[in-house]
């Protein structure tokens, strides 16, 4: 049986990308067009409402500078996700239910809990409904989508974010355009954080394929891992740096404790590899100081080296954050002060409401742990970690490890950006790269599935499989 082969980058897609942000550039009513024919084919079907929403997302989110947006963009990326929420839901099934059946747990408790404790009821309540909904959409989309489908749709994400992150990088040539924050690259992003933890996943993906698999890495996996690396460290998003490192290191820990390891590399390879690279690194420093000076400048987002000690620089950015949720959290350690809401219930970026009925209220919270301890308490916390769990427990099935370290980067970009429980945001790209993370062991290039179809049918008196004279399916 001839399997269908994984292509890392669809070049006629990547070029059609490239032409539509220079499209998206040059007028308004472009970005319009595009996020009313996201609306439409959202209701085609499940795995074109999953490109529906990424292409949206990334509309609506982008660089100002660069992406001209018209006054009704956040409102028509609304109307993608109800679309997608409507043309998918009515596909549920009963199997459906044993992935699905977690998000729904975790929405119900918090509905529950921001009843008795939320100072803004009805907040709480349309962010449980747009997490449980869109979540569950999501991933109800990619359980509908099989087969040869299913690589292309993988190909299609991979090289949407390769070709995002390639334009980031050619931003450069105009900082003015390409720098935002703390002088950080924005790229095609609204800003130098969104980029790096955008990129994230794909640098974790391209760099466990080149250090833990076992077959040759392409030069073009080689390249864009160590690019999409340099450049998460030009965004100045530590959250991105460590959701890479975090993401490569689980996998390559799982990968020494589990029994079945098809197609993975012997640990000399990432060992060897990464010793190299820190001694070319070590010497760089040594010679010049500029690695030292760039290392310390990321660590401290620049100025604030300038007044703080590394302490002092983390509690400026997140710590502080964290030391108020554990405190709101000690204030109602049981079922917190609701979902989606501060303590005290008011949102200093405003809420966005049509007919009276809110449909925003951004609030900023940056780790995920005691950003659920605050808003759910120790009930919504479980719920939460039961959630995560299971999803592992689904993604753990691809052996192909990249797809693993995609997922493990996704949960912890949320160390410092709490995406995972804000899919109605930016969020939804995070919940679009784990379902397709927890698909990938369903695609005919998996070891497994190419093992079972290189096997000849048992004929009566055959050697057995693994015998002499025939393939064991694991060499």
């Amino acid at each position: 049986m001839q399997l269908p082969r994984q292509r890392m980058i669809s070049w006629p897609l990547a070029c059609g990308v490239t032409l539509g942000v220079a499209a998206l550039a040059a007028s308004s009513v472009v970005a319009v067009v595009a996020l009313g024919g996201c609306v439409i084919a959202a209701l085609i079907g499940p795995a074109s409402a999953l490109q529906a929403l990424t292409i949206a997302t990334l509309i609506t989110y982008a660089n100002p500078a660069i992406v001209k947006l018209g006054p009704f963009a956040g409102a028509l990326l609304r109307l993608v996700m109800v679309a997608a929420i409507l043309r998918v839901l009515p596909m549920l099934r009963g199997r459906d239910l044993r992935l699905v059946w977690p998000v729904w747990l975790l929405g119900a408790v918090s509905a529950a809990t921001s009843y008795f404790s939320s100072r803004a009821f009805e907040i709480s309540i349309m962010k449980v409904i747009t997490f449980t909904l869109a979540a569950t959409a999501v991933l109800v989309a990619f359980e509908r989508v099989r087969g040869e489908r299913l690589l292309k749709l993988q190909t299609w994400f991979l090289t949407v974010g390769i070709t995002v992150i390639a334009l980031s990088a050619l931003t450069l040539v105009k900082p003015g355009i390409a720098l935002g924050g703390d002088n950080g690259l924005q790229g095609l992003l609204g800003q130098p954080q969104a980029l790096g933890i955008f990129m994230a996943p794909f640098a974790a993906w391209c760099l466990t394929g080149v250090l833990l698999m076992r077959r040759k890495a392409s030069p073009l996996e080689v390249w864009v891992g160590l690019g999409t690396l340099a450049l998460v460290l030009l965004t100045r998003a530590r959250t991105g740096a460590f959701a890479i490192a975090c993401a490569v290191g689980v996998v390559m820990l799982g990968r020494m404790l589990s029994r079945r390891r098809a197609q993975q590399a012997a640990l000399a390879r990432p060992v060897l590899l990464v010793t190299l690279a820190c001694l070319v690194l070590g010497g760089a420093g040594l010679a010049t100081g500029a690695v030292s000076k760039f290392l310390t400048g990321f660590a401290y987002k620049g100025s604030l080296g300038e007044q703080h000690s590394l302490g002092g620089a983390f509690y400026e950015s997140r710590g502080g954050g964290i030391v108020q949720e554990w405190h709101h959290f000690l204030d109602s350690p049981m079922i917190g002060n609701g979902f989606g809401v501060y303590p005290d219930g008011r949102f200093p970026a405003g809420v966005v409401r049509f007919a009276g009925i809110p449909l925003s209220a951004p609030v900023e919270k940056g780790f995920l742990p005691t950003a659920i301890l605050e808003e759910g308490g120790l009930l919504g916390a479980g719920c939460l970690v039961l959630l995560i769990g299971w999803l592992s427990r689904s993604a753990w099935r691809a052996l192909d490890l990249r797809w693993r370290a995609l997922f493990v980067a996704c949960l912890a970009m949320n160390v410092g950006e709490c995406v995972f429980l804000a899919p109605g945001g930016i969020g939804i790209l995070d919940w679009l790269l784990v379902g397709l993370a927890i698909a990938a062991h369903r695609t005919p290039m998996q070891p497994e599935r190419v093992a079972r179809a290189a096997v000849p049918a048992k004929r009566p008196g055959a050697a057995p499989v693994g015998a002499v004279g025939w393939p064991h399916p694991a060499s």
